[in-house]
């Protein structure tokens, strides 16, 4: 059994005693919340984390690149481009050429890309009630709104090198 973190004062003394307490504290939720869901789904669906986010993406928002998926998400271009070409061979994906631009390939689901998805986001919705259990609805709310804020933030910071 894992202990408790909350009572582990060393834990808490991490969390709450870096240089850099919020991305910490962020990257340790979702470290939480998404290697085992996609381990999980790896087992079991044979999917990469790569091709398990593009699917995520794609079913939200069809007839985007590869390379448009890349600046939206901040995944490298070749862990992507990899990840498009097994998922095509998967027969989850298909490309087609742009009509505007024949240079860009358009990435769409597939039947059966629509079909595993549906396999597996419950997976990933039930993972995330169990991470959000110890909130109100009311912080809930208020989480959704500073994480939008945040988000609405990135491109205003992200592409800024400090190294």
């Amino acid at each position: 059994m894992r202990p408790n973190s909350s009572d582990d004062p060393g834990l808490r003394a991490i969390l709450g005693g870096t240089e850099i307490p919020t991305a910490y504290k962020i990257g340790y939720v979702l470290n939480f919340y998404r290697e085992p869901s996609f381990r999980a789904i790896e087992m079991e669906f044979g999917l990469t984390r790569p091709e398990i986010v593009i699917l995520l993406a794609l079913h939200f928002r069809e007839g985007i690149t590869a390379s448009e998926f890349c600046e939206f998400s901040g995944h490298l271009k070749a862990g992507v481009s990899r990840a498009v070409i097994v998922l095509e061979k998967k027969a989850l994906i298909r490309r087609q050429t742009d009509p505007r631009d024949s240079r860009r390939q358009l990435l769409f689901l597939t039947e059966a890309g629509r079909a595993l998805y549906a396999r597996y986001i419950p997976v990933l919705q039930a993972r995330e009630a169990a991470m959000l259990a110890c909130l109100s609805a009311a912080e809930r709310r208020q989480l959704d709104g500073l994480l939008d804020k945040l988000a609405a933030h990135v491109p205003a910071w992200a592409g800024v090198s400090e190294l």
